[in-house]
């Protein structure tokens, strides 16, 4: 009878020669990945700690199939592989796949971080979905967008781990249940709301003055004089605060019959300094990675002209430049919008714009039609986040009208 085929990833007979005292030698072979048969050898100063070497060797050996290029560090994953390499080669892959914006990547590695510390002592084949369902709760308790990250990161290392037959049995974070955030209703502001807020706003950019109703003057930066320009043009378009600063004079048309902007692009910041290639960037999309048209209302095109005849060139060819005629950073368009709105308008933001554009095409067109104002791809996300929806029904009294119970005798007509 001819000798058993070894199973892939088993090691035959291993042998031991002494090379000299408190010097061994362990060799053996090994069915690797690909099927092949590959010898593979260790060295230690006992048998025990040589045969240890080989054992591991040929594992590492089965499972990369021998293609291990040389002078790298490549990490095989196997059931013993502990979780702080496997966590390490998904952020790898992640960075690698173009599929994580730039700016999201340093959320990606501090979650892999988190993960690292706590998990990384396991095996891989130690993780188990009760593990996992302790650690999000230990570190994420009240936490539920910390939890969700946490579990997508889980997820994510474990899919790989189990594409690489290193774990037996489906995803342990799968089944990770965590408590869903509580949203806070779509709030859109009224136009008689609007109004009171740009009074607010107005009255902030020219200054404190006496009592006589003279300005004061006060040393330090003089107030930004265009905040109310930026939320005409946010109300006009329905774009996000970053695509309004992103928007340049080369992507309006004001002399045409129907004057439009193209939302095309939206200001990012990417970790670190310009030398190492962070700071705040326009990126040539939005962030849905497209671009839309849309038509702009009597208001914005005279806002916009008006902007036009005094503005000076900036290298961005932006419409709202900063002072200094850089890029300008949205959260500090956002901290002087908090400093001018004061505490009666604390829940406006800069996103409550585009809420009230979508609530109000909501009720005056359609839902559809304020879905495409936003430029989502569908109405479920419009609908969601973006409408405030009515607690009022339609008037549909005399449509109803019809289902009432027919009394001889009595007209069913209200006069």
């Amino acid at each position: 009878m001819g000798r058993r085929r070894l199973e892939v990833g088993e090691y035959g007979t291993i042998r031991v020669t002494q090379l000299a005292p408190k010097k061994y030698r362990a060799r053996c072979e090994v069915r690797c990945r690909d099927g092949k048969v590959r010898s593979v050898q260790a060295d230690g100063p006992s048998k025990t700690a040589a045969t240890d070497r080989v054992k591991t060797r040929a594992g590492e050996r089965a499972a990369s199939a021998g293609r291990t290029r040389p002078g790298t560090a490549a990490v095989v994953l196997a059931p013993a592989t502990p979780v702080a390499d496997l966590v390490d080669k998904w952020m790898t892959q992640v960075e690698a796949s173009g599929d994580v914006a730039e700016q999201s990547l340093p959320d990606y590695r501090r979650y892999r971080d988190i993960v690292k510390e706590g998990l990384g002592a396991l095996a891989i084949s130690e993780v188990t979905t009760a593990t996992v369902e302790w650690f999000i709760d230990t570190e994420a308790a009240d936490l539920p967008s910390k939890a969700a990250n946490l579990r997508r990161t889980i997820r994510g290392m474990m899919a790989l781990a189990i594409r690489h037959d290193a774990y037996d049995g489906d995803n342990p974070a799968r089944e990770v249940v965590i408590a869903k955030p509580e949203r806070a209703k779509a709030r859109a502001l009224t136009t008689d709301e609007l109004q009171a807020y740009r009074e607010t706003v107005r009255a902030w950019m020219a200054g404190p003055i006496d009592k006589e109703g003279q300005p004061i003057r006060r040393g330090g930066k003089p107030r930004a004089q265009d905040l109310l320009d930026i939320v005409d043009v946010q109300l006009a378009t329905g774009a996000r605060i970053g695509e309004v600063l992103a928007l340049r004079w080369q992507d309006v048309d004001l002399e045409a019959n129907r004057p439009t902007a193209h939302i095309c692009g939206t200001l990012v910041l990417l970790p670190g300094g310009r030398a190492a290639g962070g700071g705040l960037f326009r990126q040539e999309h939005r962030k849905a990675k497209d671009r839309y048209t849309v038509f702009l209302p009597k208001f914005a095109v005279a806002t916009l002209l008006r902007i036009k005849t005094t503005a000076t060139k900036n290298p961005h060819d932006v419409i709202f430049p900063s002072g200094t005629g850089t890029l300008r950073s949205p959260a500090n368009l956002r901290t002087q919008l908090r400093a001018a709105r004061g505490k009666r308008w604390d829940w406006v933001k800069p996103h409550t714009f585009r809420k009230t554009v979508a609530t109000l095409v909501e009720r005056e067109r359609s839902l559809a039609e304020a879905s495409k104002q936003l430029g989502h791809a569908g109405t479920a996300v419009t609908a969601k986040h973006y409408v405030e929806r009515s607690e009022t029904a339609p008037d549909l009294s005399e449509v109803l009208e019809t289902l009432g119970p027919k009394i001889p005798g009595i007209s069913q007509e209200l006069n």
